[in-house]
């Protein structure tokens, strides 16, 4: 059932940037990473831990889109990636110990948690989008290191991470695209009205 969400989810961002987006060289390397993470699921590679090729390929992304919009520079978003990958760590192995508190599933609880602090301290996409996939990736990194010592070798960046990053990368660009017709909204709405005070 955890494939489910990930193929869904990938296979909808890819429809949605091959037939939707505007032609450029962003909309092509989008669709070739979607796809290129959707061959490279299927593979586990070994390093100390087993990785989750796909994992591996959103965490060299993240780090590629991170360092292309100098992220980093910034000590506020530092603060807010440290949190989320705390958070992320915390939130499962609290999970792990005490599962009685939760009454919803703690991965639904991530993927809220990260889509508002992103959507809350980021303006634009790719920041939210570059914020929410390196905490992702740095917190499942954290919380297997943390967890390798009960369970022995686990993979890293399964199947239900890969469904929990890519239904939060859903949302993101959902809610990216909701800001952005608000936006043109308001801007149609201020031109009537400018219009209707010219003509009174």
């Amino acid at each position: 059932m955890e494939e489910f969400y990930y193929y869904w989810s990938m296979w909808f961002l890819w429809v949605l940037t091959t037939f939707i987006l505007e032609k450029n060289r962003i909309r092509l390397f989008a669709s070739a990473f979607i796809l290129l993470n959707i061959i490279l699921s299927m593979y586990q590679l070994r390093f100390i831990l087993f990785f989750n090729a796909a994992y591996l390929l959103f965490y060299t992304g993240a780090f590629w889109l991170n360092g292309y919009l100098s992220i980093y520079k910034s000590v506020r978003r530092l603060f807010l990636h440290l949190a989320m990958v705390f958070a992320y760590g915390f939130l499962f192995l609290f999970a792990l110990y005490d599962p009685v508190w939760f009454i919803l599933k703690p991965e639904w609880l991530i993927i809220m948690l990260f889509v508002i602090m992103t959507a809350a301290f980021e303006k634009s996409f790719a920041s939210r989008l570059a914020l929410f996939v390196l905490g992702m990736c740095q917190g499942e990194l954290l919380y297997s290191l943390i967890i390798r010592k009960l369970y022995g070798d686990i993979v890293v960046g399964g199947f239900s991470w890969l469904s929990m990053c890519s239904a939060g990368i859903v949302l993101i660009f959902g809610m990216s695209q909701c800001e952005r017709l608000v936006h043109q909204i308001h801007q149609i709405w201020k031109r009537l009205n400018k219009g209707a005070t010219k003509m009174s």
